[in-house]
């Protein structure tokens, strides 16, 4: 194979994540060169990116190469691999040699099952909804599906939610036939979908276990988390008061406050006519702003909030302007773009009072 440092190098970055040691199956330690594909794999993720230099090739190169070819010079790269898998790497006046593995060895899923039920997605769009709501996904617990995106069909298109108990997020994309969908994507999936800058169409085929996402450049196969997902819909209530914020005026408080105070203490929003008074107070600080808002309410409250929920929520969504809904101090925030279908909920947590 001979090909330029760059796209090679390129191709290695977004697989390397994927690669494990394994000691059961040695040969997935590495990343498989195979019919005009690099291919990684793991227990739980597989994932081709094309590489038309490598058509006609079948080796493995070993994860111990993939800094050497990062740090190669520039230009044409000659990568071959002997019938004892000893893999070459030349680059001028530079070449090495590395023992790697059988690449019939290398077992990997993809299934491509030709009845499987299947989508199309805008895959700019598939990427957005899924980075506006991964961030409210659980990075781990008993409840394995807080851990994952849940992709739900509806009439008009696919509903994305993830939730974690303290937060709740849910987006939506157009689309046809995905009616009966039903999926839950682990977390590291939906990460890497994001890394990989996906531009192009996506075809979503699934089966009970299983999803394949699908582009011109990339294919990325994952195991599914089984079990039934949270009625989600059925926790956004509307709310008695609402208001809308400019969500980089509401970022820019909320960050100055959280850094006012070393203890997890909670921030406090007094909300009254068309101001929204933000506190936070500890045994060395006791920090306060006023955010305008763009509605009057038609009463004041008052309840605490997570700053870093609240944070992590507001910098989820890419709109100007937000609209906020609130009921009660002991409900959830309700959070809802100006410009597309997605919403958030917070939960609010308790004011100690002084």
């Amino acid at each position: 194979m001979k090909v330029q440092k760059y796209e090679i190098a390129r191709v290695i970055d977004k697989l390397k994540s994927i690669v494990q040691k394994n000691d059961q199956f040695p040969a997935l330690g590495g990343i498989l060169v195979k019919d005009g594909y690099l291919i990684a794999s793991n227990s739980e993720i597989t994932m081709k990116v094309k590489l038309e230099a490598s058509e006609g090739s079948y080796f493995i190169i070993p994860m111990k190469a993939f800094d050497l070819i990062k740090n190669l010079p520039d230009g044409e790269i000659d990568i071959s691999a002997t019938d004892k898998n000893v893999v070459m790497i030349k680059i001028g006046a530079i070449k090495n040699k590395y023992q790697s593995y059988p690449p019939e060895e290398f077992n990997f899923d993809i299934t491509e099952d030709p009845e499987a039920d299947g989508v199309e997605l805008n895959g700019k769009k598939i990427m957005e909804a899924i980075g506006h709501v991964i961030y409210a996904a659980a990075d781990g617990g008993a409840n394995t599906q807080m851990t994952g995106i849940y992709f739900e069909g509806t009439d008009s298109g696919v509903s994305l939610a993830a939730l974690d108990g303290h937060v709740v997020a849910v987006d939506s994309v157009k689309a046809e036939g995905a009616k009966d969908m039903k999926l839950i994507v682990p977390k590291a999936t939906a990460k890497k979908l994001i890394s990989m800058g996906v531009i192009d169409d996506v075809t979503l085929t699934y089966t009970k276990n299983s999803a394949v996402f699908k582009s011109d450049e990339y294919t990325i196969y994952t195991r599914l988390i089984t079990g039934n997902y949270f009625p989600y819909q059925k926790m956004f209530t509307e709310g008695e008061i609402n208001t809308c914020a400019s969500r980089t005026a509401l970022i820019g408080a909320m960050t100055r406050a959280k850094m006012c105070t070393e203890e997890k203490q909670p921030a406090v929003f007094q909300i009254e006519d068309d101001v929204l008074n933000i506190s936070i107070r500890d045994k060395l600080a006791d920090y306060q702003e006023q955010v305008p808002l763009q509605e009057t309410v038609c009463k004041s409250i008052r309840l605490g909030f997570d700053s870093k929920l609240v944070l992590e929520t507001l910098k989820a969504f890419t709109c100007e302007n937000i609209a906020l809904g609130f009921t009660s101090p002991r409900t959830p925030m309700i959070v809802e773009a100006e410009d597309s279908d997605m919403k958030a909920m917070v939960l609010p947590v308790a004011i100690r009072e002084a």
